[in-house]
């Protein structure tokens, strides 16, 4: 019983939580290290404009950029996709630039967005399946692309537990969550307060 009631000590748990959060950081940082040092950017997928008004069609690039979309989002996604181009109403990025700077142009948008993946499709042919790597160097072109966010960056969550017995409120808690990968994973730090016990909580937690 002694060695047990040692081993749950505040120390104890503190020194546990402690190596836990480095471990996840250390793993986060590795994760942020390869994607930004090693990992092949295929966010930017090129399709035609009718391609990318379908739910296929857009699977089919979430896919390619590594990125997981259901039907239900990708149904979705397709029909955004099809009103911004007949309305032309935003959010619709037009990447106006040459041949030899389309494909740095289109990257960048797309991470300024911070959108997961984008889909690039010729402004003015909707039959034509752009290539930005066969693009004349001095060519100007005229891209629609539709940066595409399927997860968000970041999750705020707020939680109250009630006290069903007193029916009063016995912990209230917010958590902050962080993107690490493109398939909706994230982790997040979080505090809270038990009204009953009179304590601050504090807890980290992955999400997928």
């Amino acid at each position: 019983m002694d060695k047990i009631k040692q081993l749950l000590s505040t120390d104890n748990i503190l020194r546990a939580a402690a190596v836990i959060m480095v471990l996840i950081c250390a793993a986060w940082l590795a994760i942020f290290v390869y994607i930004k040092f090693f990992k092949t950017d295929n966010t930017v997928v090129q399709q035609s404009q009718h391609q990318a008004e379908t739910p296929a069609g857009v699977q089919y690039a979430a896919e390619k950029a590594g990125t997981k979309v259901d039907k239900t989002q990708a149904t979705q996604i397709s029909k955004e996709i099809k009103y911004i181009y007949d309305t032309k109403k935003e959010p619709v990025y037009v990447v106006q630039t040459t041949g030899e700077n389309a494909k740095a142009a289109s990257s960048e948008a797309r991470k300024e967005a911070k959108a997961d993946f984008a889909i690039v499709t010729d402004r003015n042919d909707p039959d034509k399946e752009v290539n930005l790597d066969k693009l004349e160097k001095d060519q100007k072109v005229e891209l629609n692309q539709y940066n595409i966010q399927a997860y968000k960056p970041v999750l705020r969550t707020v939680s109250i537990t009630p006290d069903i017995q007193d029916k009063g409120i016995k912990q209230v808690n917010f958590s902050i969550s962080k993107k690490i990968t493109k398939d909706g994973q994230y982790i997040g730090v979080g505090t809270g307060y038990d009204f009953q016990d009179h304590r601050v909580l504090v807890n980290l937690s992955y999400t997928w």
